[in-house]
């Protein structure tokens, strides 16, 4: 074939993708972020329309990376490649960017530094282009921390673009899951060029005049593949496609076959560093290509590789790096390659590439069986995990494996290599191994390895019996005391999912008692221990495992941080807000730093829990979506429910419905989904929750109806709660719901167990209104009115508001209005003043349901609430409100951008609003316009 020269970089067509692209890319530079996700086959010019849209973007900052299958091991690659060529002295100023993330970085860690950056990068003005290629090889940090970004991204100027398979396993269903997520996505198809696309390509190839109907009949061979089409070009003579005798036209019966036949035609020297690229299979310096391939002058043998288009170069890059043009073009090369050619080649390629990269091309050199190859391998393979590198080790675990000698060998690096994999808690290449497993002989780590891929897919009886017999068996084999760390963590994880507390107990004590076990490990398992402690004996109890930790969560290490949040969750169960709020901001916030506390998404979700209760309901707010994004952002439904019951505490109490019940019937399939008992209390709380808010008793009896022992009947008798966690809570809701239902005595007996387990400090004591409810109930107001008057004397001398719930005083301080009036047992005036303090508590929290049933109690009375002005707060959009709170509590915009896990021009361009709408003009204005506001 006669190529046009310079044709290398030849672009046809795609003028509906450029052109939406170019609208995605008009958008962000008026003011808003946008992700648009390019799916096509291989081959189908992906790559070529990223690369042509980049060069478009000249007035932005463009962050490239492009992932490979060879790297998906190496956590954080991809990340790692988008920030290569960001200014070394700003990237500094983002430590979990700067190098290769920590061992156990949490992907919300990464992703909010990364936020961070792209904020920094905008404030030259230009907007920010983040291009992805072949994402359905990128590591899993990377993908999780990218999709953590892309929920987060508020008000910046970024474009993100993603290139992927439509059959990548890996990436489609989380790809699928975010674009549900966001608003502002495009979704394009790559297919095949038209006719027309396919005659400019082909005239842009071919020098002279194409004979008449060869277009037609390689578009309809071809079906528009653009590499295929510069295949079967390069393989037609010239004479065929300049005089029409189109019998002569040699067509190939493969893509493959064609490259080899363009191979053919090339110069040995030519074939010999394609043949040394397709091994490297990496972007390389021309100098390392040339040394591999034995070729004198590489630059010379590089030219026929440039024009037959098998080959790339970039010449003006420091090192003059080479490449191959496409993943299609190195299997076709790499398959005309003889075994013993192959193998000589790798061999050289392991002495010229890094020790990492090497251990591929040693492996694959191998012409069989290797002990000393195999040894090495498993010792690198071993301390990579070590450092917390799973997919790395179990890579190079399993290339040991296949180069065992022995059978005994061979099974043990291949366990062990599925045991690493399993570790990152992505099934992968390990499931398909299974069957391979299977035929491993008995023992406990390939029970380990069985029960773990069981619960992956779901089959949690099986999993637990798989695990439990490899725990036993390993905690009796003292060489096996990692396998037993392993299998016990998973058991107590799937006992404790099921609210087996004794259980979970006597796994974590015995795991322990292994010794030895890293820092890390050993705080997660006794923050299990004390969870399970927590669902078989309560709170108080579960406490007593702690006692470790100092008193000062702040000196708490970062390698206890899994049983300082647990501290925290402790004392929120027994009404102690604030301490539990100091041990979970304490963990929240070293976790944003990239700690990699296991317990990071509950923490959240829980924090945001404590500032409700304790009434900073816009703080809540926030962190309830800080919680969901966390969530959503790990790959597992884990922490999900958590996150969604914390957002339902507000919504429910400011009547926002809708929203309410979507996060309810969410709960509700979880719940139905996993069958764990976590899921079960917040989706019954959630219910619960909701219908208080709503002040319908029945709902609220239904919605803990699976927290009971049994079924409520109506005729009486006594209502057990199950389980521990949020046992205060569970049982007041039980004792309001059954009083509100007419079952007094049952919530009598309700109100006893609450009274034993509750020291009646904290938040609690104002739910001494709940005894006033069961006196009503009785009949006897006036021992209700004693009690309401003692409760609201005892919760206006706490010493610590902190730990009075606003929301339950005000119910207090609205049943003993009400009373009042009803009984007239004081004056009117009195009794208006309970009723109008309600009434503004209520109005503070914007807790429309509470306001308006108090606003009814007043209207029994003949009384009207003091008419208010409508809050300025409510000008304030939720996003507005997170960054108002947040800066007039002191930080700088880039610690509060670092602390709502967004950007710094996010903070600057909702500050911007918030002073507009407030009437000032600075930050030191901000607290004292929010507490006037709120008074």
């Amino acid at each position: 074939m006669l190529e046009r020269a310079g044709s290398e970089g030849l672009f046809v067509g795609r003028l509906g993708e450029s052109a939406r692209l170019a609208e995605c890319a008009d958008r962000v530079r008026a003011g808003e972020s946008w992700l648009a996700v390019v799916e096509g086959e291989a081959g189908i010019g992906k790559s070529a329309l990223l690369r042509r849209f980049a060069a478009s973007l000249a007035d932005h900052t463009v962050l490239w990376a492009t992932a490979d299958a060879s790297e998906t091991g190496y956590s954080g690659g991809i990340i790692g490649q988008l920030t290569r060529r960001v200014d070394r002295a700003l990237l500094a100023q983002f430590p979990l960017l700067a190098g290769e993330p920590p061992a156990g970085a949490a992907p919300h860690a990464v992703g909010g530094q990364l936020l961070l950056l792209l904020g920094a990068l905008q404030e030259s003005g230009r907007p920010v282009a983040v291009v992805v290629d072949d994402l359905q090889w990128a590591d899993r940090l990377s993908v999780q921390a990218l999709g953590f970004v892309l929920r987060r991204l508020w008000a910046d100027r970024v474009l993100t673009v993603l290139a992927t398979r439509p059959d990548a396993e890996a990436a489609a269903e989380p790809l699928d899951r975010l674009l549900r997520s966001l608003d502002r996505t495009v979704r394009l198809e790559l297919r095949g060029l038209g006719d027309g696309e396919v005659a400019q390509l082909a005239e842009g190839l071919v020098e002279g005049r194409l004979a008449a109907g060869l277009i037609e009949r390689l578009y309809t061979y071809t079906r528009g593949h653009p590499l295929y089409v510069r295949m079967v070009l390069a393989e037609v003579p010239a004479a065929a496609l300049h005089d029409g005798v189109l019998e002569r036209w040699p067509v190939p019966p493969s893509l493959r076959v064609g490259i080899r036949a363009q191979l053919n035609r090339l110069p040995k020297d030519a074939r010999d560093l394609l043949a040394a690229l397709a091994v490297l299979d990496a972007r390389v310096p021309l100098a390392t290509a040339g040394q591999l391939a034995g070729v004198a002058d590489p630059v010379r043998a590089l030219g026929p590789a440039l024009v037959s288009g098998l080959a790339q170069w970039w010449p003006m890059e420091h090192q003059s790096p080479v490449a191959l043009v496409h993943a299609l073009h190195r299997d076709a090369v790499y398959e005309t390659l003889t075994p013993e050619r192959r193998r000589a080649l790798h061999a050289g390629a392991a002495t010229v590439v890094s020790t990492a990269a090497g251990w591929a091309h040693r492996v694959a050199a191998a012409g069989g069986p290797d002990a000393r190859l195999a040894d090495e391998l498993e010792e690198s393979g071993m301390r990579e995990a070590a450092n917390g590198r799973n997919a790395l080790a179990a890579t190079r675990l399993l290339w040991a494996a296949s180069l065992s000698e022995h059978r005994d060998e061979h099974e043990r690096r291949l366990l062990t290599a599925c045991a690493q994999s399993l570790l990152t808690m992505l099934p992968g290449w390990s499931a398909k191994l299974r069957p391979q497993v299977e035929e491993c002989a008995p023992g406990p780590l390939r029970s380990c390895v069985l029960g773990v891929m069981d619960m992956m897919a779901g089959q949690f009886a099986a999993a637990e019996a798989h695990l439990d017999r490899a725990w036993r068996e390993a905690l009796a084999q003292p060489a096996a005391d990692w396998v037993a760390v392993l299998a016990g963590t998973f058991l107590a994880n799937i006992t404790l999912w099921h609210g087996r507390g004794a259980q979970t107990v006597e796994v974590a004590r015995r795991t322990l008692a292994i010794g030895d076990l890293d820092p890390a490990t050993t705080d997660f398992t006794r923050a299990a221990l004390a969870t399970g402690r927590l669902w078989h004996r309560g709170p108080r109890a579960a406490l007593e495992d702690l006692t470790h930790l100092p008193d000062d969560g702040s000196a708490v290490p970062d390698h206890s941080l899994d049983t300082l949040a647990t501290r925290g969750v402790l004392r929120l169960f027994l009404g102690e807000l604030a301490p539990a709020r100091a041990d979970l901001q304490t963990a929240e916030a070293r976790d944003r730093q990239g700690a990699g506390a296991k317990m990071g998404p509950l923490t959240l979700a829980l924090l945001s829990v404590v500032h409700y209760l304790t009434g900073d309901w816009n703080e809540s707010e926030s962190v309830a979506d800080r919680a969901l994004a966390v969530a959503a952002t790990h790959d597992q439904l884990l922490g999900d429910a958590a996150a969604r019951f914390s957002a339902v505490c507000v919504l429910a109490g400011r009547g926002e419905w809708d929203a309410t019940l979507d996060h309810v019937d969410n709960l509700a399939r979880l719940a139905k989904t996993l069958g764990a008992s976590t899921e079960i209390v917040y989706w019954s709380l959630a219910g619960a929750t909701v219908a208080q808010a709503r002040a319908d008793h029945p709902a609220m009896l239904r919605a803990l109806t699976p927290l009971l022992d049994g079924t409520p009947d109506s005729a009486g008798g006594a209502v057990r709660l199950r389980y521990r966690p949020f046992g205060l809570w569970q049982q007041s809701l039980l004792v309001e719901a059954l009083a509100g239902c007419g079952r007094t005595e049952a919530a009598a007996a309700a109100l006893d167990e609450m009274r034993q387990a509750s020291d009646g400090t904290g938040y609690l004591r104002v739910v001494a209104r709940l005894a006033g409810l069961v006196a009503e109930g009785r009949g006897r107001p006036h021992d209700a009115l004693e009690i309401y008057e003692q409760a609201v004397a005892a919760v206006a001398a706490a010493t610590d508001p902190a730990d009075v719930s606003p929301l339950h005083r005000a119910l207090l301080e609205q049943e003993y209005g009400r009373l009042l009036l009803a009984t007239r047992a004081a004056s009117r005036r009195t009794a208006a003043m309970w009723l109008h303090t309600a009434h503004g508590r209520f109005s503070a929290l914007r807790a429309t349901p509470f306001v308006q049933r108090c606003d009814a109690s007043l209207a029994a009375g003949g009384l009207t609430a003091a008419p208010q002005a409508p809050s300025r707060l409510l000008t304030l959009t939720e996003r507005e409100l997170s960054v108002a709170y947040v800066v007039a509590g002191g930080r700088t915009n880039q610690e509060a951008a670092a602390e709502l896990y967004v950007s710094q021009k996010t903070v600057e361009y909702h500050l911007s609003h918030i002073y507009a709408k407030l009437g000032i003009s600075s930050r030191r204005q901000l607290g004292d316009a929010l507490r006037a506001l709120e008074s």
